[in-house]
């Protein structure tokens, strides 16, 4: 379907001057967009249903927020090592 749109220029340019470098077409990069659009509206909905928070957070935020304590890698280490020691050995 074409769809006419009115956008700046600068950013048209810039955007496509990008996508060739990349090997992708405007057109695809805007209905890969609009397709993302109709998924976040799932996701909003069933945010929604599970009574989660729907919103997008930086990358700053995550890190800010994640719990502390063990770290993944040392949890790893215990598993590994604790399913190691119960092997019979050969």
């Amino acid at each position: 379907m074409k769809v006419t749109l009115s956008l700046r220029e600068d950013v048209v340019r810039r955007a496509k001057s990008r996508l060739a470098m990349e090997g992708r077409s405007f057109s695809g990069v805007v209905e890969e967009l609009l397709r993302m659009y109709d998924e976040l509206s799932f996701l909003d909905e069933l945010c929604g249903r599970l009574g989660l928070e729907s919103r997008f957070y930086t990358d700053s935020e995550v890190v800010a927020n994640r719990p502390s304590g063990l770290r993944a890698e040392e949890v790893a280490r215990e598993v590994r090592d604790g399913r190691s020691e119960s092997l019979p050995v050969h």
